[in-house]
């Protein structure tokens, strides 16, 4: 083998021993909590969130590679429960469809309005259970903004929120986003792909003729559209009524929302997350430091909603989040149970 040739092997072993940044080790979260109270009590059902956060190790080091996975084929063979269909009509017309998955142990207690008239669905159907919200990247935004929306009437049975991999400002997140630096112009563009694609594939109720002649639609600039921003000003920001898409992004983005939050709120995000940079989570960092009842997670690896773990190539069938979540819900039922006993004490004396 020529001296050419294992230089070039070289360097490109090199390059890919860089982006799979297979020299990192396992890292605990970190933690960013001011009720010392509340975090005690997560613990007690969540003690993993105090140990190493292990990916798997020949891609897992590399957020690029977990965003990647976790788009392509989501979980790998992890089993799913079994839920039931719902299907709700709303007010304006439209039907609002999501999936409801029955607790397995029956002893463990942007746009809101949609999400809204599902929870009280939810609780028409099971007025006696208890709610943790979860929201998954903008359905995390979505979850913290319903928490934190002042004139909204929330019920006493929704007991807390999580979310995982928001940026929690539109308008900063978009301004990194279109930008090449770690590759986020790429990210950018199949979002935009695929939220018009989904426009597209219902063109016949979202683009027909009478909503584009109310709306002041143009088709030819919606498939035209290259960003987000760009196809939000096309089409998203006339739809609902907005001036510009500048105030769509700051009426939709739930940083403007996290003071007036007063449920239990826990959040999670990753520092490799190729999509949210880090210089976004400044503000949920000083909001957990600053609140009580709120805790933020932060961890060195797990891409955008990844988090595998275990393995050298095949990771674990359950996910670090996978695991998390779930002691993470029976956490808040606790902290609801303490304050539940606090009040009935409170009320007796």
């Amino acid at each position: 083998m020529s001296t050419a040739l294992l230089a070039a092997v070289a360097v490109i072993l090199c390059i890919l021993f860089r982006i799979l940044n297979v020299n990192s080790q396992p890292q605990k979260p970190a933690l960013y909590c001011k009720d010392l109270t509340f975090l005690d009590t997560i613990l007690k059902i969540a003690p993993l969130l105090q140990e190493p956060y292990t990916p798997t190790r020949l891609w897992g080091f590399s957020g690029h590679v977990q965003t990647i996975i976790h788009s392509i084929i989501g979980r790998v063979r992890c089993p799913w429960p079994i839920g039931e269909r719902c299907y709700l009509s709303l007010r304006d017309g439209t039907t609002l469809t999501y999936d409801l998955y029955q607790p397995l142990d029956q002893s463990h207690e942007g746009h809101t309005g949609d999400f809204s008239e599902m929870l009280s669905h939810i609780l028409e159907k099971h007025p006696n259970t208890y709610i943790v919200c979860i929201g998954f990247s903008l359905g995390g935004n979505l979850v913290t903004k319903y928490m934190g929306e002042a004139d909204r009437c929330r019920s006493p049975n929704i007991i807390g929120g999580i979310s995982i991999c928001q940026g929690y400002c539109a308008i900063e997140g978009t301004k990194w986003l279109l930008n090449w630096q770690n590759f986020r112009r790429f990210y950018l563009y199949v979002m935009t792909e695929s939220m018009k694609s989904i426009i597209l594939r219902h063109r016949h109720i979202l683009l027909h003729d009478d909503v584009k002649r109310r709306y002041n639609l143009k088709e030819r600039e919606i498939i035209a559209a290259a960003t987000l921003p760009e196809l939000d000003d096309a089409y998203t920001r006339k739809v609902h009524n907005f001036k510009s898409v500048s105030e769509l992004y700051q009426w939709s983005s739930c940083v403007n929302y996290l003071q007036d939050i007063n449920t239990p709120m826990i959040f999670i995000n990753a520092r490799d997350d190729p999509i949210v940079p880090e210089a976004l989570l400044r503000p949920v960092r000083q909001f957990a430091s600053e609140h009580s009842n709120a805790l933020y997670l932060e961890l060195a690896h797990g891409g955008h909603l990844g988090f595998y773990e275990g393995g050298l190539v095949y990771p674990n069938p359950v996910t670090w989040l996978d695991r998390t979540l779930v002691a993470l819900v029976g956490s808040l039922a606790l902290v609801n149970a303490g304050s539940t006993l606090k009040t009935s004490a409170a009320k007796v004396q």
